[in-house]
């Protein structure tokens, strides 16, 4: 077989959620043997030691069946081409555990908030002791320092940091009704796995590693582009816009025919807005004053939204695309996942891919970012369920027989289940036993 493009390169991921796991689920699509290295005893975020209430997240919603954290699909989606093991690096065996993985490895993402790392002991200095080309991402919300360095912030937090929050309401609505949105996850696993690779090409050519600081907020930024600049040149302040654009009319999302079916329309000149008007069967309104150009459509938007959501009410979302398309108008359909999961152009391009994990069962996963022509890429190892590759990393990669490695897990620095307590802080763990 081909050789993968970073097939010879191991990284270790020491990050939960979304941004790092996803960040190195990318490095192992490309070939990276990534080793997962999971807190234990602890239970992380996205791996619930006891099924949460209505089984949010889980397979088929199941509060009974066992292991709820190799079942969350959450965690599942985002940790693929992964050795999964466990270890407890509150210790200092654990610490030396995973001192001797990074000497034999090339690239460390670390998804703590900007300090932990060093509190640990295993700040990039220390661990550059061991290994001198490692490549070490840190990935706090607003990077390694500065003011905020002590703080601890997942997605909506930085959202609202960087203006986004209050950017994506309805116009007239304030920040209160904002539905969550983790949009700087996307971006910063995107992101760790671009710099990763920039920097391991830079080793190749000099021999040295580095120290790579990800801020979310500053990797966001530039995706607000529009109301940055606004403020900086006109001193506008960005409003809620809904779904409309600034320019562009009619811009939006419209109602179609059935339950919670919508269809999305946007418009960029004159021409379009008269092939809409006559596929719509309202040819007249392209003569209309207040719809003439740009500027009026956009002014009087409220009464040709009307009279577009009356005509999309109509028809069937998919109806609605094709109609528009036809007509050169720019138009899709709202697609619900399970829509996303049986639409032509995905299935066309083999996006998502059939995946099997042991207590998760069968499911369709959503698959590679890249179509490489050379070095087809595809879903190699599932989902790890937990502690899976604790013999196999910790007896052949370290060479540890296989009673250290049973004294290991008897002794609780490594395991395969977490106790039903493993997600609660070590204070209110202490006040539960004590009941």
């Amino acid at each position: 077989m081909v050789p993968l493009p970073l097939e010879g390169v191991r990284a270790l991921d020491l990050s939960e959620v979304w941004a790092g796991p996803m960040a190195t689920s990318l490095l192992g699509d490309l070939g990276a043997e990534v080793i997962k290295v999971e807190s234990f005893p602890r239970a992380p975020t996205n791996r619930p030691a006891v099924a949460p209430p209505g089984g949010r997240w889980l397979v088929d919603n199941d509060t009974t069946a066992p292991r709820p954290w190799d079942r969350n699909a959450s965690h599942n989606m985002c940790n693929r081409n992964k050795l999964g093991i466990t270890l407890d690096l509150s210790r200092p065996l654990g610490k030396d555990l995973f001192q001797r993985l990074v000497a034999v490895s090339d690239v460390l993402v670390a998804g703590y908030s900007a300090g932990t790392m060093r509190k640990m002991g295993l700040a990039y200095e220390v661990l550059r002791e061991v290994q001198p080309g490692l490549v070490m991402v840190g990935m706090p919300g607003w990077g390694e320092a500065g003011p905020c360095q002590g703080y601890v912030t997942l997605g909506n937090s930085i959202d609202a940091y960087v203006g986004h929050h209050l950017l994506r309401g309805y116009p007239g609505t304030d920040p209160s009704v904002t539905l969550p949105c983790v949009h700087s996850d996307a971006v910063v696993a995107v992101t760790v796995a671009f710099a990763v690779m920039a920097a391991l090409h830079y080793r190749e050519r000099t021999g040295k590693g580095q120290f790579i600081d990800v801020s979310h907020a500053e990797a966001l930024i530039p995706h607000l582009a529009w109301p940055y600049l606004d403020f900086a040149m006109n001193g506008r302040t960005g409003e809620q816009l809904g779904n409309r654009d600034r320019a562009m009319a009619p811009h939006g999302c419209y109602p179609c025919r059935g339950t919670d079916a919508w269809a999305v329309i946007a418009v960029r000149n004159d021409a379009e807005f008269a092939a809409l008007c006559r596929a719509i069967g309202h040819p007249e309104l392209a003569q209309d004053p207040r719809f003439a150009d740009a500027l009026g459509r956009v002014r009087h938007q409220d009464a040709l939204d009307a009279i577009i959501a009356e005509w999309t009410r109509q028809h069937d979302h998919y109806d609605v695309m094709a109609i528009l398309q036809r007509v050169g108008v720019p138009a899709g359909p709202v697609l619900a996942d399970y829509e996303a999961l049986s639409d032509p152009q995905l299935a066309a391009r083999g996006f998502f891919e059939t995946v099997t994990q042991r207590y998760a069962g069968t499911h369709r996963y959503p698959g590679m970012l890249w179509k490489m022509s050379a070095t087809p890429l595809s879903v190699r190892i599932p989902p790890s369920p937990l502690g899976e590759y604790n013999a196999f990393v910790y007896g052949e990669l370290l060479g540890l027989s296989e009673a250290d490695v049973l004294r290991l897990q008897a002794e609780g620095y490594i395991g395969t289940e977490y106790a039903p307590d493993a997600g609660m802080d070590p204070e209110d763990r202490a006040a539960t036993r004590s009941i």
